[in-house]
């Protein structure tokens, strides 16, 4: 408990030096744009690309990512079932209530968690890998579907996957794997440079997004969509995830790495999806915020439970 305690404050201790900077404005009014865009495009794919290298492909393409694309679509189907049986909720809002209760934050909290908590960000690689290649392009579609608004039809969802710098490096980063090459150190260390700035980034831009953020400040009727995505993203896919990753065989730290991942808290993607539809972007974004607080309880619970 202690260790996962200690992951927890660093955590939290950069967030809240940059929701400081953000209220100070010692970034300026671009700060968080920019760290947003340095972790997405330079840093994070680093970050992956220099992952995969040290870790063992086995490990990443077979029970944990199995977990992850379950336990995540499980849940996503059960909140679309529930709410077309006992709502009248339809189209994007189903949608938008799914994924937020489903899609979890991989990359901005999944690698610090990895990191500082469970002391391996290789054991973020699965989400990630599932999400950005998988259930991104599924939930695009979906949301295009029900709104059918721009132009971005099936093949054009694939190509900005494809596009992805993310996907870019770990397809890299599997092929290299896969042929036995061996890079020289010397050719690594820049990646690793730039992969070692991600996290810290990706936390200090989350504290700027805090500074100002007013959870159902303006939830527009949908608290209780907002309730039952939260609930289902904290509660119900990690219950979800213990229940595969035991009928897969895992047991100890491996069933509590699974787990956790699943607990982490809903992905800001979805957000920025709902924004481009302009489908319940309120619901998504509140549900982010939501989540992203009551993660600490979950984790620090499943913790407990486990004995960690």
């Amino acid at each position: 408990m202690s260790g996962v305690l200690a992951g927890f404050f660093i955590v939290w201790s950069i967030i809240a030096v940059g929701w400081i900077a953000g209220r100070a404005g010692i970034l300026g009014p671009h700060g968080r744009y920019v760290l947003n865009r340095s972790t997405f495009f330079l840093c994070s794919p680093a970050l992956v690309l220099v992952g995969l290298l040290d870790s063992d492909l086995e490990e990443i393409f077979s029970a944990p990512m199995a977990v992850a694309g379950i336990s995540g679509l499980t849940t996503g189907a059960l909140l679309m079932l529930v709410l077309r049986l006992t709502t009248k909720r339809r189209g994007a809002e189903l949608v938008v209530t799914a994924i937020s209760g489903s899609v979890v934050n991989g990359a901005n909290m999944g690698f610090p968690i990895a990191a500082y908590v469970l002391g391996d960000i290789s054991h973020a690689l699965p989400v990630i890998l599932f999400q950005q290649a998988i259930y991104t392009p599924l939930y695009l579609f979906a949301l295009h579907h029900v709104t059918r608004k721009g132009s971005m039809g099936p093949t054009g969802i694939l190509r900005s996957i494809s596009a992805n710098p993310t996907i870019i490096a770990a397809a890299v980063g599997v092929a290299l794997a896969l042929l036995h090459v061996r890079v020289p150190q010397v050719v690594l260390d820049p990646f690793q440079s730039l992969g070692d700035m991600a996290i810290p980034a990706m936390l200090l831009a989350y504290g700027l997004s805090l500074h100002g953020s007013k959870p159902l400040a303006k939830a527009d009727g949908y608290r209780g969509l907002i309730a039952l995505a939260s609930g289902a993203k904290l509660l119900a896919m990690p219950v979800i995830a213990l229940g595969v990753g035991l009928l897969l065989g895992l047991q100890g730290h491996s069933l509590y790495e699974v787990v956790v991942m699943a607990a982490l808290p809903t992905a800001q993607n979805v957000f920025v999806a709902a924004s481009r539809y302009r489908a319940a972007e309120n619901l998504a974004r509140d549900t982010v915020l939501i989540t992203t607080i009551g993660t600490v309880v979950v984790l620090l619970l499943i913790a407990g439970v486990a004995g960690i």
